[in-house]
């Protein structure tokens, strides 16, 4: 096969995938406030966060839903703003009437952030949301757009499920880290990615460029689809 015929499957299989996530997620989502009872959301993946650090600093949410972690970002810090992304145009059209006075928002396009401005953020975060992507060329790209927002030293924070079965308790799917489940046919837990070993996640993330990266594996929280969670710190190398 000629390396044009691969990039351009890989485009058709990028976009596929891309279109069925954006119909899934068309109506929007739940905010899933149950997770705010996770003491390891405020005291793993939020970790140091707070107004010593973070004042007057700039924060971006990614897969930001509608605005749980947006409001409590706002609450740890006196941040100079707090923005967020999501694949989801009626998430987002939710979420900007209710910040609209501390932050923007911007619509994704299902492999990247959409936001316009590069080295802007110190610091991004997500959960809840890439364990959802079974196809690695588009976290990959997400990963890489991740990379581009952040500031020189911004660090970025995210969780994902973790374990060696590739399925969970009710049998659904779950993909190995470098898989492309380009026919993935559903998504938001019902064909998930599994990051299988911490060595392989933090060479890929050493590839993209990200330094400082330290992991922490804990007992997930209220999640049948995977019993283990990886919460990630990482940073982009300073100048």
């Amino acid at each position: 096969m000629s390396k044009f015929r691969k990039l351009f499957n890989r485009h058709r299989n990028v976009t596929s995938y891309s279109k069925m996530q954006s119909r899934f997620y068309k109506s929007g989502t739940s905010d899933h406030l149950e997770h705010n009872d996770n003491k390891d959301y405020w005291g793993v993946l939020l970790e140091s966060v707070d107004d010593t650090q973070f004042r007057g600093a700039r924060a971006l949410d990614f897969a930001c839903g509608k605005g749980r972690n947006v409001k409590n970002l706002l609450s740890l810090a006196q941040w100079e703003l707090v923005d967020g992304c999501d694949l989801s145009e009626a998430n987002i059209n939710y979420c900007r009437p209710i910040f609209k006075s501390c932050s923007k928002f911007y619509v994704a396009n299902g492999q990247d952030t959409g936001v316009p401005n590069s080295n802007y953020y110190d610091f991004v975060m997500t959960t809840i949301s890439l364990q959802h992507i079974p196809v690695y060329d588009i976290r990959r790209s997400i990963l890489q757009d991740i990379l581009r927002v952040l500031k020189p030293g911004g660090r970025f924070s995210f969780q994902m499920g973790f374990g060696q079965d590739l399925s969970d308790l009710l049998g659904r799917p779950r993909s190995g880290y470098f898989e492309n489940s380009f026919d993935a046919n559903s998504t938001n837990g019902n064909h998930d990615v599994r990051v299988t070993s911490v060595v392989e996640l933090k060479n890929d993330l050493r590839e993209i460029g990200f330094t400082e990266i330290t992991t922490l594996v804990r007992e997930s929280f209220s999640d049948l689809g995977h019993l283990n969670w990886i919460y990630v710190h990482c940073f982009k190398p300073s100048l």
